[in-house]
């Protein structure tokens, strides 16, 4: 049986392959999803190990990036989104029970039905990867153990959850019997009407909008990005009508207008190209109002330094072209976030439109 390099959970599929010159695992995980694994990121891991920098709870910040990031198609791994990743700060119980309880109610949406994982197992399963004795498929029980993983892995991946302890408390004393969001039917558990309202407080403040705000670089380069590609996705992945701020008529201060416009939205597509303040500015103002905000930044923007010549008044007055390293990388509290990076306009509609399509926007 194949384990996972990161969790090392049971596995789908892991079979090395190359893109272009370049050796990668691809990895199909019952507890991560699917990712891809170069070769700079299973030397980084290796490190980590060697050095005892990887444990529990670097792990389980890997292992639910890679799960939440799944709906960007394959994920791709390397040393320094790695670097990134265990640098994240560790989420407390209730964002952890709160991410917990979201799963759950995207798994069953009709209020009233009975959670059929078996949560009983969770802390057996745990113990049973940890410890890697975990049964080969067709052999035995080794049906129900797999339908069990299938199950709950994937929630304790969401959850970040370190370990079958910290589950059991998070689960039993937190969810279940402090804010009483799960009850026990008859032995059976399912999320509460105390669980549901808390899960409205969840839903999107402009539950009828058509609008979403498009936070920018304002170039032609990018306008055409924009009035090309950015525009036609938001209308073909659901007939949102996108627009930034400069293509709006009104009085008064402008930083009102942006504020007005990102209330009145939707979601807000934030590119990051050019890595303009205003940006970020308006990307947290949303978020700051539970709207969600869909990343993106060209790939050449990402993290990259770029030689280029520019216009320099010497000392002696003179005018001369002078050659500057450009730093180009997105701020360190961002670039752990969820971001589509793109190569060209169309590569950027393709997945603006499924990522469009797969926001919680109701």
């Amino acid at each position: 049986m194949n384990k996972c390099p990161i969790c090392g959970s049971p596995t789908y599929r892991n079979i090395t392959g190359s893109i272009g010159r370049m050796t990668v695992d691809e990895v199909d995980c019952y507890r991560c999803g699917r990712y891809i694994i170069d070769r700079s990121g299973s030397m980084e891991l290796d490190y980590l190990r060697n050095s005892n920098q990887f444990n529990n709870i670097t792990m389980s910040k890997i292992s639910g990036w890679i799960r939440e990031n799944q709906d960007l198609g394959i994920v791709e791994i390397n040393r320094k989104k790695l670097q990134s990743l265990i640098s994240l700060p560790e989420l407390t119980v209730f964002e952890k029970a709160d991410k917990m309880l979201l799963h759950l109610a995207k798994q069953f949406p009709i209020a009233g039905s009975y959670l059929t994982y078996k949560f009983n197992e969770i802390f057996g399963i745990l113990e049973r990867i940890k410890k890697k004795t975990f049964p080969e498929e067709g052999l035995g029980n080794s049906k129900e153990f797999y339908k069990n993983i299938t199950d709950l892995l994937p929630l304790i991946s969401i959850g970040r959850i370190i370990d079958g302890y910290e589950f059991e408390f998070i689960w039993k004393q937190y969810i279940i019997a402090k804010n009483e969001y799960i009850s026990q039917y008859n032995s059976i558990p399912m999320i509460t009407p105390t669980g549901w309202a808390y899960l409205e407080t969840f839903r999107h403040p402009n539950p009828e909008s058509k609008k979403a705000f498009v936070a920018m670089w304002f170039t032609d380069e990018m306008k055409e990005i924009l009035e090309k590609y950015i525009q036609p996705a938001a209308f073909d992945a659901g007939e949102y009508k996108a627009e930034t701020i400069d293509e709006k008529d009104f009085n008064g201060d402008v930083n009102d207008a942006i504020i007005g416009e990102i209330r009145n939205s939707k979601f807000v597509i934030a590119d990051f190209t050019g890595n303009r303040g205003g940006v970020y500015y308006e990307a947290g103002f949303a978020k700051g109002f539970n709207i969600p905000v869909i990343f993106t930044c060209n790939e050449e923007w990402w993290d990259k330094e770029v030689e280029r010549k520019v216009k320099a008044k010497l000392n002696n007055g003179e005018i001369e072209s002078v050659k500057i390293t450009e730093k180009r990388k997105v701020h360190f509290d961002l670039n752990h976030q969820s971001f589509i990076l793109w190569k060209d306009g169309k590569d950027l509609y393709d997945k603006l439109v499924k990522r469009i399509k797969s926001l919680p926007l109701t």
